[in-house]
């Protein structure tokens, strides 16, 4: 499963950068979402941890992390950071885990699994998280061309998804959609970087509104966000 993955660090510039070092854009996402739920009492797990940009924002605000990644060079640096590393298989989770899980991320990971790995990671996320906690999920939107250069410009991409096809993979599981639809742009930098941020989003507002006006009701944004609780 690994060798599609080889030479991924480097294509990523993750082999010179610093591991479980989150920029201060990514802070400010990761807490517009989940900074309720992620505190000293946390237990945390990440599917696919990457670099470790969400683990070590978790880290940081005091919660125990776990995670799981089929790139051996990841694993090694989790390890050396002190993070749990997880089985591939999710079946095997409970065996490794301490408890229930306030949070599970898979944070640009569900595109690089299959359906019946993706169907997997929900019902894991359902057994596995404790009631009222979150499952956070990030990957292309499949229902819009702007995805396109995304999902298709990484050879490890096996499946195209949209917040519809999440939600049918997830009926019948105790999971509560309670977002879905375009990710919080953090307003980092100085302040014109700021002003050119908020206009450009409101420029783009207007282009989503103007294409669902002419064409129905698409979404257009490149990426999708999904928060869901367990119920």
């Amino acid at each position: 499963m690994e060798d599609g993955y080889l030479h991924y660090q480097e294509l990523k510039g993750w082999d010179e950068a610093p591991f479980m070092q989150p920029s201060r854009a990514d802070a400010q996402f990761f807490a517009h979402y989940l900074g309720r739920a992620v505190d000293a009492e946390a237990l945390v797990a990440e599917v696919g941890f990457g670099n470790g940009n969400f683990l070590g924002w978790a880290s940081a605000r005091g919660a125990r992390v776990f995670g799981s990644e089929v790139q051996a060079a990841a694993r090694d640096k989790a390890l050396a950071a002190g993070v749990g590393l997880l089985p591939l298989d999710f079946a095997a989770w409970p065996g490794v885990l301490p408890g229930r899980l306030r949070v599970l991320a898979a944070i640009d990971v569900m595109e690089h699994l299959t359906r019946e790995q993706n169907i997997a990671l929900l019902a894991a996320a359902a057994r596995l998280i404790e009631p009222g906690g979150l499952l956070f999920l990030r990957f292309p939107n499949g229902q819009s061309p702007l995805s396109l250069p995304i999902q298709h410009g990484d050879q490890t991409h096996v499946s195209v998804l949209s917040a519809a096809i999440v939600e049918q993979l997830a009926q019948g599981l105790a999971l509560r959609v309670e977002y879905a639809g375009r990710p919080f742009r953090p307003y980092a930098g100085g302040p014109v970087g700021r002003a050119a941020r908020k206009l450009q989003d409101l420029v783009r507002g207007a282009a989503d509104r103007a294409i669902r006006l002419i064409y129905g009701p698409l979404q257009m944004h490149a990426n999708t966000v999904m928060v869901l609780r367990r119920a």
